[in-house]
C-alpha cells in the first residue's frame, strides 16, 4: 500500500493512532524524501474542501503534522522556499488600495 492510501484510510476510517501517523512520515520520508512530504501535503491540500465536513479536521491533523514534520527535519533553505511557492497553486493579487 502506498502511502497517500495509508493516510486516506486512516481519514475514511475516522481515527489515526500518533505512532501511526509518525510511521507513515518516517516511512514516506526514508523511501521519497522531502519531495514525497511535499507532494503528500499538496494532496492533502487539494483533497481538504472535497472531504465531508466531519472528516476535515483528521485531514487536518495530517496535513499539520506533514508540515511539522518536514520543516523539522528540513529546514527551509532559499531554495527549498522557491520550490514550495511554485508548488503552490497560484493566488489571486491583491487589490491595490487608491
Amino acid at each position: 500500500m502506498n502511502f497517500s492510501e495509508n493516510v486516506w484510510k486512516t481519514i475514511g476510517r475516522g481515527t489515526a493512532h500518533p505512532s501511526e501517523v509518525l510511521n507513515t512520515l518516517i516511512e514516506l520520508d526514508n523511501r521519497k524524501g522531502q519531495i514525497g512530504l511535499w507532494a503528500l501535503e499538496n494532496e492533502l491540500r487539494e483533497k481538504m474542501l472535497l472531504l465531508r465536513p466531519s472528516a476535515r479536521p483528521l485531514a487536518q491533523a495530517w496535513l499539520e503534522a506533514t508540515i511539522l514534520y518536514r520543516t523539522t527535519y528540513y529546514p527551509e533553505g532559499r531554495l527549498s522556499r522557491l520550490f514550495h511557492r511554485f508548488s503552490q497553486p497560484k493566488q489571486e493579487p491583491l487589490p491595490i488600495a487608491s
